[in-house]
């Protein structure tokens, strides 16, 4: 087509060469011509634009990376910025296609799986807030809960980590009970959960040892209301009683010991509650009131209460 094009001109050209100069309007009608027949060849030599490929094959591609080629008996080697890339061309390709929204997923994957676990909360966080009723959404609960649970430190560290781990598996269990990663969430929760008691109860351990009862039963207390199923509850009961016994709110410690030990604890524990009853048994309600500490150098009226 381009060459018959090209000659079409060529030949146009030289008929008109050969005869003689028109008018104007007839100069004009050929000139037309002409360019009618450059504007056709223009647009038949013009390539075709090439087609993107399809978001699955996109998508299928980058499962493919996933799989890694074999560099060692059973080892394989995976291509994870590839693998991003072609998941990627999903996302900016086809925004409002389903596997845009897997390729998020699976960009998120592959961050935690590389312990990349920032930005893998940050993948998860945002699949969460901009597709909250995908189906997807306990899956991301789930492994935004794992991101954080995995930095968790111990209980004398910072515990964000472990809040925010805590927060994810109470979220996935309160709208997903039924889920498959709900047990699993279940027993995560409760540790994360006991990690944060523990930290409060050190605290409460260490004003009990310099004998300021009134802020280690404060804390005690803290504990048991803030998270009241935590493993060493029954100790940290009667730890709150017993530091109830030195106020000498003598009352309140024996309701807070008989509770306790309805929770069934160790032997040292249930030794402890026990001896301490025996010693409220011949002792008033209330005994003179004692001033915390914290209350001697700054007096306020609500310090003497236990709240």
């Amino acid at each position: 087509m381009a060459a018959y094009c090209a000659k079409s001109v060529k030949n146009r050209t030289l008929t008109e060469a050969r005869e003689p100069r028109p008018g104007g309007l007839e100069k004009a009608s050929r000139a037309i011509v002409v360019l009618t027949i450059a504007l056709l060849c223009a647009c038949a030599t013009a390539p075709p634009e090439e087609e993107l490929p399809s978001a699955e094959s996109y998508y299928q591609r980058g499962q493919k990376i996933l799989e890694g080629q074999r560099s060692f008996l059973f080892f394989r080697d995976v291509d994870y910025p590839k693998a991003i890339e072609s998941f990627q061309e999903v996302i900016d390709n086809y925004p409002y296609s389903e596997y845009s929204l897997l390729s998020e997923l699976a960009i998120a994957d592959i961050h935690f799986d590389r312990e990349n676990y920032e930005e893998a909360s940050s993948y998860y966080h945002d699949f969460v807030e901009l597709h909250p009723n995908h189906a997807k959404v306990a899956y991301a609960l789930y492994r935004n809960g794992l991101c954080s649970y995995n930095q968790m430190r111990a209980a004398d560290r910072d515990q964000a980590p472990t809040r925010e781990a805590a927060a994810q598996f109470r979220a996935l269990l309160e709208r997903f009970p039924s889920s498959e990663m709900a047990p699993d969430a279940r027993v995560r929760l409760a540790e994360a959960e006991g990690r944060l008691a523990q930290q409060i109860i050190d605290i409460a351990d260490f004003y009990y040892s310099q004998h300021d009862y009134h802020a280690a039963a404060r804390r005690y207390r803290l504990a048991l209301t803030s998270y009241p199923g935590h493993r060493d509850r029954a100790r940290t009961m009667v730890m709150l009683g017993v530091s109830l016994s030195r106020l000498r709110l003598h009352g309140e410690a024996e309701g807070t010991l008989r509770r306790a030990l309805e929770l069934g604890p160790d032997e040292e524990v249930r030794d402890r509650a026990e001896f301490e009853l025996d010693q409220l048994a011949h002792l008033p309600l209330y005994g003179p009131r004692v001033l915390p500490k914290s209350c001697v150098t700054d007096p306020n009226p609500s310090c003497p209460r236990i709240e």
